[in-house]
Parts: C-alpha cells; structure tokens; sequence
C-alpha cells in the first residue's frame, strides 16, 4: 500500500508540475501574441501578424484538449490539442488522467473553470486579431484608432494575465494540500509497517526463546542419547572380545580334534583298503567322509562369523581369482575323484578381484561342496569373468540337479531379501549362507536347470557398489 501511495503520490505531482509549466507556455503565447499584434497594427507588417498566428495557437491548442476533455473524446483527439499548446510528449497522459480523475475536487475544478474563463478571452483576442488584421488591409485605421485599439488590447491582455495567475494559485494551492494528504497517508503506512514489525519482531523473539528452550531440552535428550551409545559401544565391544574368544575356542578346541580324527581315518581308510577288508574299509571311509564334512563346516562358519566380526578392520587387498578357484578346488579333488569325478577351471589365470575374499571364499566353497555331493560319474565346471561393470562367478555340474520347486524356493528367498528366513535351513544351511553373503556384496545369484542334466549356479558382482562396501 505505501509503495501504491507513492506511486499516484509521483503520478500526481508529475501531473500538477506538468499543468503548471502547461500553464506557462500557454501565459507566454498569449503574451507574446499580443506583443506581435501590437506592433502589427502600428506597423502593418505581415512577419508581426504571421507571429500572432503563431503564438496565439498555443492557448488555444490547449482550449481544444479541455474541450476533448469535457466531452470525452478520444485520447489523441486530447494529445492533439496539448500537442498544440507546446505540452511535453511524456507528459500528456499524466494530463488526461488528472483531469479525468481529480476534476470534481475543488482546486482543479475552480482551475478549469479559470482555464475556460481564459479560453473564452483567448478567443477574444484571436477574433479581434483577425478583425484587426481585415481593418489593416483595407487601410482603414487612423493613429487615434489604434490608440484605442492598443487600450483595448491592454486591458484584454490584462484580463487574460489575472484568469491565467488564478489558474496557477488554484493548482499550487491544491498540489499542496494533496501533498499535505499523501504525506499523513505516508506516515500513516509507515506507521502500520513499524507496528507490524514490532510485532513480527516479538513473536519472533518469543519463538526463538521457546526454540533455544527446546534445542537445550533436545541437547540434554542427545547426550543422554550418546552416553547410553557409548554404553551400548563398550558393551558390544565387549561381546565381539567374548565372541572373538569363542571363535578362538572353537577353532582350538573343536576344529583340532576334528583335523585329528579325520587324518586318523584317512589313514584308516587307505590301511583297511590296502588290506583288501571291505568292511572296514567302509567304515573307515565313512567315518572321514563324515568327519571332512563336519570339519568343513566347522570351518565355513567360523570364517562367517568373522566376516561380521572382524570385517570392519579387515584391509583388502587385491588377488588373484584363479588361484582361490584353484584352492578350492585341489581341496574338493579328492573328495570328487572317489566320486568317479572331474572338477575344472575355467578361469583366466590374469583375472584378479578386490572384493572380499573370506565372503567369496566361504561362497565358492558351499557352492562347489554342493556340486560335489550331487554329482557321480561326471564333471564339475568352476569359473570366473568380469567385465567393467561386474566379476561373474559360475559352477556348472553335471549332477542330479535341482528340482524346479527347489530353485523357486532359493529365488523367492533371495528376492524376499528377509535375513531372518535365510537362516531357515529347510534344504541345508549351505547355500542359505551363500544367499546372506550376497546380500552384503549387494550381488545378484540365479539357478539354471533347462534339461534336468545338472545345475548351473551364476553370480554377479557389481564392482561400484563395493568400493565402499568393504
């Protein structure tokens, strides 16, 4: 609102200013038209009369805008006219809305009456100058003539000056008391605007105490917060010492007796074989069949434990692929051969890999045991390849396969994403571990079976989204 006040505050007083120096042109036209009649009617020169033409034009150009005006022409109509009484191009419409919209108030209507009472002696005087100029044609003026012309004219002129004064005391008049009004308008907005910030300013103030009030209180909920974090750290951190213990027991206490009893089998079961006693043999065999099985294990899920244990400190470095197939696979061989089978390596001995390699080590090895157990008589095909975007790991037997129901429950599984069902072992814990590892690589597994001829287990790894994974 206070800018909208002083924007017509502007309009206004551009308009007043622009009647006002309107009503000096039109002063100095009468004036000097009447100079030029004089010395026209003493001296009968045309130049004198062509300068009265000329001058006189101005008030009554402006006569013509305040008929337009009154009558509602158009508005170049109404230009034409100011244009005529010498008025500025930017000024004109200033002028129109003006009039049109303050003409009823008391100074500017008194001002147009003024300026229609200095029209109509404006005209007068034009009339008298064209008669005057007839008289002079003719020849028919003697000096005592235009001595009476000449008071004629001089009291005209003085009438016209008096109209035109009273013109612009009207207008200064009510210039200054529509100052006087923009002004308490003026004050008066300033005065809302400074109360309304007073006020914004206090509710502000009151909201930021009540919000330093509440960041303290939130402080006071944070540090307890972090105080029983750092509880919860020591307490966490003393059950990874613990458990890092047990994993020690375990590997101590339960993995040595189990390496023992299955060396003393293998010994056993080569002795007993050697000595042509099938029975015994049998055993023996599967006494370490049984025994590398559960030693195996044993192992798989130590090392998984200490994937989430110990991983958070565990530096990565970059291997090689093919030599970690290639462990796993000496370590399957035996076992495969007295299966009457062949496992081998498909991977390129120059592929290396920095992703995990406890998490890739213990999923090779359920996969390639799992291959093992179901396979007789056949072959085992274990690999790996990547590209710029992946590393792709497969094992490809030629085993009994899986069933259809089997490969939909492991896909549903991995695709429900659900830790607590993976640790449901309804077809062996094996390859539930395996689905949970991926998980944390954020790596994808599909199951292939289109001829009932084996299984084809395939895994991909995206190498970006294990740059800060591990």
């Amino acid at each position: 609102m206070l800018i909208v006040v002083n924007f017509y505050t502007i309009k206004t007083l551009s308009a007043t200013r622009a009647y006002v120096n309107g009503e000096s042109r039109y002063s100095k036209g009468h004036n000097v038209a009447t100079r030029n009649l004089i010395n026209y009617v003493f001296t009968s020169k045309e130049e004198y009369w062509t300068k009265f033409v000329s001058n006189i034009s101005i008030p009554l150009g402006d006569k013509k805008a305040r008929i337009a005006l009154t009558k509602k022409l158009d508005t170049e109509t109404i230009k034409q006219g100011f244009r005529e009484g010498k008025n500025h191009e930017e000024d004109l419409n200033d002028m129109i809305w003006l009039f049109n919209n303050f003409k009823s108030l008391w100074f500017l209507q008194n001002a147009i009456e003024e300026w229609k009472h200095g029209d109509y002696l404006n005209t007068q005087l034009y009339n008298r100058g064209f008669a005057l100029h007839r008289l002079i044609e003719k020849q028919k003026l003697d000096l005592a003539t235009k001595i009476k012309i000449l008071e004629e004219l001089d009291k005209l002129s003085h009438s016209i000056t008096r109209s035109e004064e009273r013109f612009s005391e009207l207008m200064g008049d009510g210039t200054r008391k529509t100052n006087y009004y923009l002004l308490l308008a003026n004050i008066f907005f300033i005065c809302i605007i400074i109360c309304s910030i007073s006020v914004y300013y206090s509710g502000m103030l009151k909201k930021i105490i009540k919000s330093k009030q509440e960041l303290k209180q939130q402080k006071t909920q944070l540090e307890a917060i972090i105080n029983d974090l750092e509880r919860t750290k020591l307490e966490l951190y003393t059950e990874i010492i613990q458990h890092k213990k047990i994993i020690g027991t375990i590997s101590h206490d339960i993995r040595s007796p189990l390496k023992y009893i299955q060396l003393i089998a293998k010994h056993l079961s080569s002795n007993t074989k050697k000595a042509k006693n099938p029975e015994t043999y049998k055993y023996a065999s599967t006494i370490y069949k049984s025994s590398s099985q559960l030693y195996d294990f044993t192992k798989t899920l130590i090392e998984y434990s200490k994937i989430y244990i110990e991983d958070r400190d565990y530096n990565q470095q970059e291997y090689s692929v093919y030599d970690l197939i290639e462990s796993k696979k000496i370590f399957f061989e035996e076992i495969a051969s007295n299966n009457d089978t062949q496992i081998i390596n498909k991977t390129d001995n120059t592929l290396n890999s920095d992703i995990n390699i406890r998490i890739i080590s213990i999923i090779i090895h359920n996969l390639l045991d799992n291959a093992v157990k179901n396979t007789n008589s056949g072959s085992i095909e274990i690999g790996a390849s990547s590209d710029t975007e992946k590393i792709t790991y497969w094992v490809k037997d030629t085993g009994t396969g899986m069933s259809q129901e089997i490969i939909d429950y492991y896909t549903n599984l991995f695709k429900n994403r659900d830790p607590e069902k993976l640790i449901l072992s309804t077809y062996g814990i094996g390859l539930h571990l395996v689905l949970e590892l991926l998980i944390i690589l954020k790596g994808d597994i599909s199951f292939s079976n289109p001829t009932n001829d084996g299984t084809t287990v395939t895994i991909n790894i995206n190498f970006k989204q294990n740059k800060s994974l591990i």
